[in-house]
């Protein structure tokens, strides 16, 4: 295992520790027209992007502070280009949510040499050393999945579908699989892979596979994302397994939150992109004033190590799906009629 692996498999913490920094807005400032904090966003083809914008900007009306986006379109050279602009209007702090963790290293040494603190979000550098980090506990993610895989399957044969490989939140995840899956008494692990893109029909294709292989014999998919989930839970329903095999997933989008109704897919990981947003903006806020960002762990993504705040997850499953939709999602994110053929059904 790599150091940034081993380290990373270290960050088990506690939900309700992570919640305890930062999970919350607290002071209001006073506006300060001086202060402007650089976005630079990866996307905003995902839709949760959008809402990771909405909770940056009530998080800087409380700081009294002027937020300004460029979005990159997944395209490394763009971001290089539009951070060289951005940095060219002498901002006060950069977030930056990286298209590629390693060529967002010299997009970190440009701040840096301009004088602009680097706060990370939700992707890590791990080719220059960024001044706060505020990333989704991705270790806690893994455990989260693991756990429910065994908790539903027992013993038998399980497949571990991982993200992409060069993707540092897909290693974290897989860590943790690898942690407590690989070590588990009566765990038999018939695939394991990392999914070039995260892609779902790749994950399709190695279902089916695994399941002729396997005579359809296995307990549990453990799959790092719904989007990979879905392209399993299809190979699962041509087989008439769907709801007899455990399935994994992160993101709760609207789709897998009704396979986890309709009992297609078993549970998924949310990612309280409130609390990522309002502390990012936070830390960002701090840096510009010259102060220091309260912080869970010191992670190292390779560049040495980093202060953190650890994003709370949460696990979604039939027992929660309500509590979920009616107050555990922000508005907007999904609603009863998206998950259940009944209106009703939450009431």
């Amino acid at each position: 295992m790599s150091s940034k692996l081993a380290k990373l498999t270290l960050l088990g913490v506690s939900g309700a520790f992570a919640a305890g920094l930062m999970a919350t807005p607290d002071a209001v400032y006073a506006a300060d027209d001086d202060i402007t904090i650089a976005v630079a966003m990866k996307t905003q083809v995902q839709r949760r992007w959008a809402f990771d914008r909405a909770a940056m900007e009530r998080e800087a009306e409380r700081q009294g502070v002027k937020l300004v986006f460029q979005y990159a379109n997944d395209n490394p050279s763009t971001q290089k280009s539009q951070v060289e602009n951005l940095l060219s209007q002498q901002p006060d702090a950069l977030i930056l949510i990286p298209v590629d963790s390693e060529a967002a290293g010299a997009i970190v040494r440009s701040a840096k040499e301009a004088g602009v603190p680097v706060v990370g979000y939700d992707i890590g550098v791990s080719t220059a050393k960024l001044d706060y980090f505020v990333m989704r506990n991705n270790s806690l993610v893994g455990e989260l999945q693991a756990n429910a895989a065994m908790k539903f399957g027992g013993d038998g044969n399980y497949a571990l579908v991982k993200g992409d490989p060069g993707n540092d939140v897909a290693q974290a995840i897989a860590a943790s699989y690898d942690r407590i899956l690989g070590e588990a008494d009566g765990v038999n692990i018939v695939f394991d892979q990392f999914i070039q893109g995260w892609s779902p029909d790749t994950a399709l294709s190695n279902a089916e596979n695994i399941l002729s292989a396997n005579d359809d014999d296995v307990k549990a998919f453990v799959v790092a994302n719904d989007g990979m989930a879905t392209g399993v839970i299809q190979a699962l329903k041509g087989r008439d397994l769907q709801g007899k095999v455990f399935v994994s997933g992160l993101d709760a989008e609207s789709p897998n939150l009704k396979l986890i109704a309709d009992g297609a897919q078993t549970m998924t990981v949310w990612t309280d992109l409130d609390d990522q947003g309002y502390a990012a903006v936070k830390a960002a806020a701090a840096l510009a004033r010259g102060e220091t960002p309260e912080y869970a762990e010191m992670v190292d993504m390779g560049a040495g190590e980093v202060p953190t705040h650890l994003v709370v997850v949460e696990e979604i499953n039939a027992d929660n799906l309500c509590d979920f939709i009616n107050g555990g999602a922000p508005d907007g994110w999904t609603a009863v009629e998206e998950v259940f053929d009944d209106p009703d059904a939450c009431k």
